[in-house]
């Protein structure tokens, strides 16, 4: 007797057509992040909004509601990450010309606000949290209320936060 192989399309269609009839969890991109770097920035950043402050020209912000740890944003953050740190810098701008919005869209996030941060040469979480506070414009997305997830990556020296909000 001899076997065929199915395509690898019907193959995955069966597998998820077998997942959803088994009522299988959905995988959440909120709870899937375990890369240590990225949760302690989620902290920090979350510490940060849980308080009013100035975010200098850009004005005052109240405390805002926590972001939630996004999976598809912090693959986003770390690849970029490590683009900065192949290419030795730093930019909003990846080495393939794609700006922060193409990178989140590569991830299968869809947003409808969206923003990041980059720094570059802080040895821990804490001092770059501390620059992007000190910072204006890194503050002010920091704070901002219209965000709802986030996205953190490192390599290196090299530091990226998004930030976004699902269509």
């Amino acid at each position: 007797m001899r076997r065929t192989r199915l395509p690898r399309l019907v193959v995955a269609w069966f597998t998820l057509t077998a997942l959803v009839a088994c009522g299988a969890p959905w995988p959440d991109p909120h709870t899937e992040v375990t890369d240590a770097t990225a949760i302690e920035l989620h902290r920090l950043v979350n510490e940060a909004r849980a308080s009013a402050r100035s975010c200098g020209a850009h004005g005052w912000f109240d405390a805002a509601q926590p972001l939630a740890l996004d999976r598809r944003l912090t693959r986003a953050a770390q690849l970029h990450s490590e683009d900065m740190r192949d290419t030795g810098t730093m930019s909003h701008t990846g080495s393939d010309g794609s700006s922060p919005a193409q990178r989140i869209d590569r991830q299968g996030y869809v947003w409808g606000s969206a923003g990041e941060n980059v720094a570059w040469g802080d040895p821990t979480p804490e001092a770059v949290m501390a620059g992007w506070l000190g910072s204006d414009g890194h503050c002010a997305n920091l704070m901002h209320e219209g965000f709802r997830d986030l996205g953190a990556g490192e390599a290196g020296a090299f530091w990226t936060l998004v930030f976004a909000r699902p269509r």
